[in-house]
């Protein structure tokens, strides 16, 4: 081990610790980097206006594999989605964050190893050097192939979720729940993945081939033969915040950084990572050790643990609707002004702008969509419903 001994060490350097460990770094905090320096072999596909113009990207020149202003969506009916969405390009984004930072090439499996006045635990889900989460999540899972060439049909078009009667009202397979297609270019030709939006127990992506198939038209066996590779993932949906443990704060994945309603992280990450990084400089500012309610509330602020809340009650809607439901869901949430349901997807999105976006959603739904959302526990969707009291001029 180095003698060096920083002021932090991020352990984990996928997308979040890399972009974490770069912030605090532009905020001259005295960083290392540590992990094995592994590839990125996820997909990374996400709205581009997410990612455009971050700090920590700042001087970066382009971190997109393919971007495109529109992509096509199918739930009760087809439409095209008016904001921009792309695919990120691994290699290129590793570059922009990695610039300049010094990186200790290491295996890391016990946060004793580490001697930083503050760890940060950015190794995923489940952490690697913080206890398992005991809770029981729901999973998003999915089975994808890339193929040599855009199938014919819809899913020969960009698209972010295809929702059609083909392959997810699961009356030909075993699966049992709602799936979605997702289709975009890649670096090695077109994925096309067939994906469970949420499911408690998890669905193994195994299940969802032959769904996929349908879906294309095709048998499994010619589906596969064709394919240039196939991808699985899982993504815990519903992972708590993680506090930290001593000087062992988590980030990212790690910290459940991921939304709850949409399985997507990456942009969180990247885009939490400036403020998140001038938090901690703060603390570093004061002598000894640094407490960790101090920790915690450098990653989710008060305002970032009520928006995450209300996006809690969301995944538990969607965890109850059948098909007809989801569809209808999608509907009436892409029917509002896209500068309201986009801040609704994200994590670092103020509490009042996410409870504004369920206000508006809840006075377009359909009356049997209004039902489901208040059946299981109306209390807090009341709490978000109720108009804000006017406060009184004092004279």
């Amino acid at each position: 081990m180095s003698s060096r001994i920083p002021d932090v060490e991020v352990v984990g350097d996928g997308p979040a610790g890399s972009a974490l460990a770069a912030a605090l770094d532009r905020h001259g905090v005295d960083v290392v980097l540590v992990g094995p320096d592994r590839p990125w072999p996820a997909t990374y596909g996400t709205w581009t206006d997410d990612l455009d113009g971050l700090a920590v990207l700042h001087g970066a020149s382009d971190v997109w594999q393919f971007r495109t202003p529109s992509i096509r969506a199918r739930f009760g009916r087809e439409r095209t989605i008016e904001r921009g969405y792309g695919v990120v390009d691994n290699a290129a984004l590793r570059e922009a964050l990695r610039g300049g930072l010094h990186h200790r090439r290491s295996e890391v499996v016990d946060s004793n190893e580490l001697a930083a006045r503050i760890v940060v635990d950015a190794t995923g889900w489940p952490s690697r050097l913080h206890p398992s989460h005991s809770k029981e999540l729901g999973w998003q899972t999915a089975f994808g192939v890339v193929l040599p060439a855009p199938p014919d049909g819809p899913l020969g078009t960009a698209t972010l979720m295809d929702f059609s009667d083909a392959s997810s009202d699961a009356n030909h397979d075993d699966v049992g729940v709602p799936t979605f297609a997702y289709a975009l270019p890649v670096a090695d030709g077109w994925m096309v993945e067939e994906t469970v939006l949420t499911a408690r127990p998890s669905i193994a992506p195994s299940r969802l081939v032959d769904r996929l198939a349908a879906r294309l038209g095709r048998r499994r066996e010619d589906l596969l033969a064709d394919a240039i590779r196939t991808e699985e993932v899982a993504i815990p949906m519903g992972a708590p915040p993680a506090a930290s443990i001593g000087n062992v704060m988590a980030y990212g994945a790690a910290a459940g950084m991921i939304n709850p309603t949409t399985g997507y992280s990456l942009a969180t990450s990247l885009g939490a990572a400036s403020g998140v990084a001038e938090r901690v400089a703060q603390a570093l500012e004061a002598p000894g050790l640094i407490e960790p309610a101090v920790l915690d509330a450098t990653v989710w602020p008060t305002a970032s643990l009520r928006t995450r809340a209300l996006h809690d009650y969301g995944l538990s809607v969607l965890e109850r609707l059948d098909a007809d439901g989801i569809r209808s869901f999608f509907d009436a949430f892409f029917d509002g002004p896209a500068a309201q349901w986009s801040s609704y997807l994200r994590v670092d999105a103020p509490p009042t702008d996410v409870a504004r976006t369920m206000r508006a959603m809840f006075a377009r739904a359909s009356w049997p969509l209004r039902a489901e959302l208040v059946r299981s526990n109306p209390r807090p969707l009341a709490r978000v419903l109720r108009p804000r009291p006017r406060h009184r001029r004092r004279d």
